[in-house]
This record gives C-alpha cells, sequence and structure tokens, in this order.
C-alpha cells in the first residue's frame, strides 16, 4: 500500500468512527430522553397569544408561526425537562401515537427568518416561570417568544399578528410577547363549538364556524307540571357593576315601584377593591332582597363578574340587565316565564325602549376584499333593522314573540343552560354579549325574542354621582383588543352587519 492508499485509508477509517459516534450520541440522547419522558407525565399545551388571541402553530414548511386557534389541527407543544419546546407529542419519536404528519416530535430552533422545527439535539431551550405570562428564552432572560413585524429596522414583536405571521426572540414586549397557556383538553372543551360538522361539500363555507350555521326551528310547546307560581321563587335578577352602586339602587327602585316585582331577590358583582362609603353601604342595607359583593380584584371584566353572579343564583332563571336599566310599564316578566315554563326555550330576550332594536339572526361565511380579490372568514349579524322581526318565524300561543339567535342585554334565561355553555368567556372584558349567544346557538339552545317586552337604558351623565370616575375608559378602553380576541376565538377575520333577511 503506497502512502496515498495509506492517507485516504486513514481518512475514511476516521471518518467512520466520528459517524459511530455522533451516531452513538444520537442513540444515547434518544434513550436519556425516553427515560426522562417516562419518569414525568406528557402535557400538552395550545400556546395562545394574550394580546391579538392567535395561537402559535407550525407551517407545512416547519415554521413557527402565528394562526387561528383551532381544535380541529393539531397546534399543540410540550415541554421538556430540559426546557425543549417539542411540537406535537414526544411519544411521536417512538411511534407510539400523533402520526399526522413529519412534523410530530421535532423541536423548536432558530432559523433564517424566525424559528422553525429541527431535530431535538441543537433545539432552543425554554423557560416559563411560575406565575408568568412570558416564555422565555435561556440562557438569555430578556428575549420572549413573540409574533414580529419584519422591517427594515429588524424584527419588532406584533400586538395584533395575523395568520402566518412569523415567531421568533425578541425582546419582551409587555402586551406582544404575553402568552396564555392552554392545557389541550381544557382547550378542547373551551372551543368545542368549533368542531361541530361542517355542511357536505360548501366552498362558500367550508372554516369550523360554519357547522354553526344550521338555524333552529322556532321555540316549540312542551308539557310541564314545573310551573313559575310566585315570581320571587323562580327570577333572580343579576347584574355586574364596576364601583356604579348608585346606579344599582337606582334600577332596583325601578323594581320595586312594582309591587309584583318587589320581592325578586337581585345579585349584584362589583368589581371593585373595598367596600363603598359608610353612607352608600348603609343604603345597599336597606334593601333586604340584594345581595351586593364586592370582589377581591379591580377590572376583571364583564364576563368573569357576571360568572361569579351566576354562581350565586338559587333560582331556576335569571334575568340579566345592565346597572343602569330601569324597569318600564311595558317590563313584562310574566309574559318571559310563560314562554320559558311552556316551551323547549332557552333564553328570551326584550328590547331597550330608548334604543334600536338589537335582535339578530347570525351568519358564518366568507367575505371578498375587493382590493385584492382575497376571501376572508367572517361572522355576520342581521340587525339592521332589527332580523329576528323581519324572519317573523313566531312561536306557538304566542304570536307578539319569534324565534331568534340574538337579543340585548335584557332577558330571562334557563340559569342551568347558561352554565351548560360556559356562562360567558372570561377573557373577553367586552364583547362577551355576541360570544354567549354564538355558543348558545352552537350548543342548539332555543332563543326568543319579544319586543313588547321592555326596559329602559338611561346612562349616568358625565359629571353624575352616579357615574364613577375613569368608567369609559374601563369599560371601552379594550374595546379594539376584545373584538380582535372575539374574532380569533371564532376563526374569523371581521364581524358584519347586513340587510338582507336570511
Amino acid at each position: 500500500m503506497n502512502r496515498i492508499q495509506k492517507h485516504v485509508f486513514s481518512g475514511l477509517l476516521l471518518l467512520a468512527i466520528s459517524a459511530f459516534t455522533l451516531f452513538q450520541f444520537l442513540l444515547n440522547y434518544d434513550i436519556k430522553l425516553e427515560i426522562l419522558m417516562s419518569q414525568h407525565p406528557v402535557t400538552l399545551y395550545r400556546i395562545e397569544m394574550w394580546f391579538g388571541g392567535k395561537c402559535i402553530g407550525v407551517s407545512p414548511q416547519g415554521r413557527v408561526e402565528t394562526m387561528f386557534c383551532n381544535p380541529r389541527d393539531k397546534q399543540y407543544f410540550q415541554f421538556l425537562p430540559g426546557g425543549e419546546l417539542v411540537f406535537g407529542d414526544v411519544r411521536n419519536i417512538y411511534g407510539n401515537s400523533y402520526h399526522d404528519n413529519d412534523s410530530s416530535g421535532k423541536c423548536v430552533k432558530e432559523g433564517t427568518l424566525g424559528l422553525e422545527l429541527g431535530d431535538c439535539i441543537v433545539a432552543l431551550k425554554f423557560h416559563l416561570p411560575p406565575n408568568s405570562s412570558f416564555l422565555y428564552s435561556q440562557p438569555s432572560p430578556h428575549k420572549c417568544l413573540s409574533p414580529v413585524n419584519i422591517t427594515s429596522e429588524g424584527l419588532i414583536p406584533k400586538l395584533f399578528p395575523i395568520n402566518h405571521d412569523p415567531v421568533t426572540l425578541t425582546s419582551c414586549d409587555q402586551d406582544a410577547s404575553r402568552i396564555t397557556l392552554y392545557k389541550e383538553a381544557e382547550f378542547q372543551e373551551d372551543r368545542k363549538y368549533l368542531k361541530l360538522p361542517l355542511p357536505a361539500s360548501n366552498p362558500e363555507c367550508d372554516f369550523p364556524g360554519c357547522g354553526i350555521n344550521p338555524p333552529l326551528p322556532p321555540a316549540s310547546l312542551v308539557r310541564t307540571t314545573d310551573r313559575c307560581i310566585v315570581l320571587s321563587t323562580c327570577i333572580t335578577l343579576l347584574t355586574k357593576t364596576a364601583r356604579r352602586p348608585l346606579l344599582v339602587l337606582r334600577m332596583i327602585d325601578s323594581i320595586r315601584k312594582f309591587e309584583k316585582y318587589r320581592d325578586i331577590p337581585v345579585v349584584v358583582y362589583d368589581d371593585g377593591i373595598g367596600p363603598h362609603s359608610e353612607e352608600i353601604m348603609k343604603k345597599i342595607a336597606e334593601y333586604p332582597n340584594l345581595r351586593y359583593v364586592i370582589g377581591e380584584e379591580r377590572d376583571i371584566g364583564i364576563s368573569q363578574g357576571r360568572n361569579l353572579g351566576l354562581q350565586l343564583v338559587r333560582t331556576k332563571y335569571f334575568l340579566l340587565l345592565d346597572d343602569d336599566n330601569l324597569f318600564l310599564p311595558s317590563t313584562n316578566l310574566e309574559m318571559l316565564v310563560e314562554i320559558l315554563d311552556t316551551t323547549d326555550a332557552s333564553l328570551v330576550g326584550g328590547r331597550y325602549s330608548n334604543q334600536m332594536d338589537f335582535s339578530a339572526l347570525l351568519k358564518f361565511d366568507y367575505m371578498t376584499v375587493k382590493m385584492t380579490n382575497k376571501t376572508l372568514p367572517q361572522l355576520r349579524t342581521h340587525n339592521k333593522k332589527g332580523g329576528c322581526r323581519s324572519a317573523n318565524d313566531t312561536i306557538p300561543t304566542f304570536p307578539q314573540c319569534m324565534r331568534c339567535e340574538v337579543t340585548a342585554n335584557n332577558f330571562l334565561a334557563k340559569t342551568r343552560d347558561v352554565i351548560e355553555v360556559g356562562g360567558w368567556s372570561k377573557e373577553l372584558k367586552a364583547q362577551e354579549h355576541l360570544d354567549l349567544f354564538v355558543r348558545l346557538k352552537a350548543a342548539r339552545k332555543k332563543v326568543v325574542y319579544c319586543p313588547s317586552h321592555q326596559v329602559a337604558n338611561v346612562k349616568p351623565f358625565y359629571n353624575s354621582a352616579m357615574q364613577v370616575k375613569g368608567y369609559h375608559s374601563l369599560r371601552h378602553g379594550k374595546s379594539k383588543q376584545m373584538r380582535i380576541l372575539f374574532s380569533n376565538r371564532w376563526n374569523v377575520v371581521h364581524r358584519y352587519d347586513y340587510e338582507e333577511v336570511l
């Protein structure tokens, strides 16, 4: 063997030894990983961007990006004990389950223009401190997982990401980098109504919300012996307020003007901190049927406040009103009770005497953007001219009432049925109203609208003693964020009103 042959042979031998060493290292890594995972239960998580409501997922090309949180899609991750973030279920590495694409079991690593999937041996490591809402990189504690805009100045955290925005590590932004972790089982339960069967072969509506579209028939009569005889034993009035006790007392005074309604119990949840003045607390104590609960947190939102109040309801029905509502001679609780007592309706609502008709029908479909000719998913509500009155699907024995899918915040509902659909979505501090009605329709709960039942909506003057300082900012300051959260929750881009009758 000449000198050249010896050098070639030595090089090939060294290459073979290196390959074998690497193989042994990777094999030992997988064995160690398998041992670690056998010692830790498998918990799968959805990662939702807290401010914009988009989820972190993976494109078919393996890029980590933002997308609608869709329970039909695999968007879940798992944290390994070493801090690696695995897409799908790490058990895919060992051929156990969840084999629905080649990305399963791969880890998040740095890519060219953002994060992407790759071998776990070169994966990034992440850290989520207890009670934290930020997913930090290790060992760089000042960088967080964030959706970004790619600009000439670099990668900028994006507050309201759209579908397919890249995700990478950036300086931690107080809002844009904030996340919410959902365990997969909890997420599936929370978004179960996006998994209803879709219309067969309907390209005009083939996204998750379309399964909610089929209309329910009008409420029908049912036989029952459980009739409400004394209103105060079957109705509780439920109101959420934000440090506006004088408005609540004004509302109760309007109820007490009607002898037949004087004894109805009232539950109020006030999400301020600490008691009101001694004078106001004395006034509250003068109403024996009023249970006024002051929360321990400030600004928990309308949804969570109503949910906490609903937990205190002990009657089969509850009447939802806002704190600035007033009873009128046209308020007709007897009719609402009669409908819930004798039909299969879950909720019957009325209207505000001094506002537009908020009754509506719901429809998920696509919109076409003229400038780009793109089609985007949307939710439309037919309420410009009183959608339910236009459709005029009346209820047996109640010709003045009709089938509906959305009413104003002036309704009587079966307590059990609203609890069954989860009450109000706690992440929505506004836009919670339509969200509840979408879930009622998805759960096949019938809604009735009776425009002859009315209450007044009388807002206090800006400088009135009944108005709390900063209320407008508290109530409406997050409106844009809540609209976007609502839209992303239902996998749509927009919500529109439309005028044609379904």
